[in-house]
């Protein structure tokens, strides 16, 4: 009994020992580091330096400076006294230090705190004239000069030390002599008397000027979706090399150099972020002769990704004649749309559509589009059945009688309005045999769903105008559920129609398009009845959208019947 407790023990103890030797070991291959702090800043004629206690089994530290949040120095020391060399900065600025230490396997711990320093030493002013002109002296101001410091200036000519003066004062004239023979930088420097280097500041000599630039496009503030961004400029003749900035807040988020081609390159959205806003600086520059740069800038949005608009089609599915041809479409430009015919859904492995379909027989057609920096679009089937019915359309005309026009134009209200357009479309469309219903506009929105589905309509149209807090809105748009409600592509018909006929139709921003109400509007609501659009035809708050839809009320109300009407037959 005794010997197997003295075996035990032993193998407990061999077990300790292993334990602590394992976990010593490992203390030996991962040191950890310990706390430190930022102490100060030592500043004498012979060196500038930080200091910042010590940490457990740091090898290395690095000291970064930052002016408003730009960091623009980084010094790394096997002490934990940071000499910083060649740090310059301007007189009298807020500068902040961050330390970080780093142990042998480069892990690495922050300080923990940050220090604030003012930079105390003399610099060269920045706002001085750097191109020099003929026979002109060199002119230098010194700002924070101190009359008790002894302070050296050198000039330098591509490396190659061209002159020194000790008579330093306030502000200094170098004889044009000393640099007449050349051309491009002539670089100044500012020594302490220990040679520690204070500022610098470059004149330019015989150089191209580079001619001022200004962005065409895009406008000053500008916001887009998700995107790649075109900028198109005009000047900087002379300039070699042009590059973009992106800040966020003040703070350089992107650089890069740039080539443009006819004077405009494109910012790819691959360096965008979603949601955020930037400044968008745009540097043309001989060589790198950065301080005699021209810029330009302008203000930029970037928005959510936009997902590609489903795919619609011509022609009605529920019912159509043996032999149409049916047109896919998306109103997302420069898409490709894929589709199948098996039942299956649609990859990038399907077929691509490039010409109309054929309906011969019973078909289901599944569909989605795919375009660049936007999400896919949603899956939509369609069942074509082939077979003949008369069409039975609702018309839903407003009855908002409180709704004035613009008060310069004959446009009354947007019930006795949109009633006239409704009538100009019920004409056309029993002109073509079809069916029309039409609401009691003294009755309400629940008596209207109703009527359209007890007469099975295959079209709810609901006809309204709009408006707008400023009265500057204008354009078309076009209520369905959602991508996939059963009236997307009689609407989406309806709207690239009369989108044709619109006099403002070379204006993007009025371009608003099929519109997805997910339930926020009864009649363009899949649960409240079946095949149901709202369309607000133009802005009767706007003088030019006002005017057209009084003067030009038969095309438009002929243009909408004919949608229709081309869509069902």
């Amino acid at each position: 009994m005794k010997k197997n407790v003295v075996i035990i023990c032993v193998c407990l103890l061999i077990f300790i020992n292993l334990a602590f030797f394992a976990i010593g070991y490992y203390s030996y291959l991962h040191p950890k580091l310990g706390d430190f702090t930022i102490l100060n800043v030592v500043r004498t004629n012979e060196f500038l330096a930080v200091n910042v206690s010590p940490s457990l089994n740091a090898t290395k530290y690095v000291v970064f400076f930052y002016f408003k949040d730009t960091k623009f120095y980084k010094k790394t020391d096997n002490t934990n006294q940071i000499t910083l060399d060649n740090l310059e900065a301007d007189y009298q600025s807020e500068l902040t230090i961050e330390v970080a230490a780093y142990n042998k396997n480069n892990e690495v711990k922050n300080s923990e705190n940050t220090y604030s320093y003012i930079y105390e030493d003399a610099s060269f002013e920045k706002d001085q004239n750097h191109l020099v002109s003929k026979t002109t002296n060199l002119s230098l101001k010194i700002a924070g000069y101190d009359p008790h410091e002894e302070y050296v200036v050198k000039l330098y000519h591509k490396n190659a030390f061209l002159y020194q003066t000790t008579d330093v004062r306030e502000e200094i004239s170098i004889p044009y002599d000393v640099i007449k023979n050349y051309s491009g930088r002539i670089t100044a420097i500012l020594y302490t008397k220990d040679n520690r280097k204070l500022s610098t500041f470059n004149f330019y000599l015989n150089t191209p000027v580079v001619g001022k630039i200004k962005i065409t496009s895009p406008t000053e503030e500008f916001s887009t979706r998700w995107n790649d961004v075109t900028v198109k400029y005009q000047g900087g003749e002379n300039a070699n090399h042009f590059f973009l900035y992106l800040y966020q807040n003040g703070v350089l988020a992107h650089f890069t150099e740039v080539f443009p081609e006819e004077n405009s390159f494109t910012i790819p959205a691959s360096i965008l972020t979603e949601e955020t806003d930037y400044e968008v600086v745009l540097e043309a520059v001989y060589e790198d002769y950065s301080e005699i740069a021209e810029r330009a800038q302008f203000t930029l949005h970037v928005s959510k990704k936009e997902t590609t608009e489903p795919v619609y089609v011509s022609h009605n599915p529920s019912f159509i004649k043996r032999g149409t041809t049916v047109t896919l479409e998306s109103n997302t430009p420069n898409t490709t749309i894929y589709y199948t015919v098996d039942g299956t859904d649609p990859t990038t492995d399907s077929l691509v559509y490039q010409e109309p379909l054929t309906i011969n027989a019973d078909t289901i057609v599944k569909t989605y589009a795919v375009s660049q920096n936007r999400f896919d679009s949603a899956v939509n089937t369609y069942t074509f059945l082939i077979g003949e019915k008369t069409p039975v359309i609702y018309l839903s005309p407003s009855n908002q009688g409180f709704n004035y026009g613009h008060e310069d134009t004959p446009y009354t209200t947007e019930k006795e309005m949109m009633n006239k357009l409704a009538d100009v479309i019920e004409k056309y469309l029993k002109a073509a045999n079809f069916i029309v219903y039409r609401n009691n506009p003294n009755t309400d929105i629940n008596t209207w769903n109703s009527e359209s589905n007890y007469v099975k309509a295959d079209f709810h149209l609901a006809i309204h105008s709009n408006a707008s807090k400023d009265q500057t809105a204008r354009g078309i748009e076009i209520y369905v559920d959602k991508e996939t409600s059963p009236s997307l592509s009689a609407a989406a018909n309806v709207y690239k129609n009369l989108w044709s006929i619109y006099p403002a139709s070379n204006v993007s921003a009025y371009n608003r398009g099929v519109r997805y109400a997910r339930g926020s509007l009864g009649e363009a609501n899949d649960e409240y009845v079946a095949n149901g659009a709202l369309i607000e035809v133009a802005f009767h708050d706007n003088y030019e959208d006002a005017m057209w839809m009084v003067e030009k009320m038969e095309e438009i109300g002929q243009n909408i019947a004919n949608s229709i009407i081309s869509y069902y037959n």
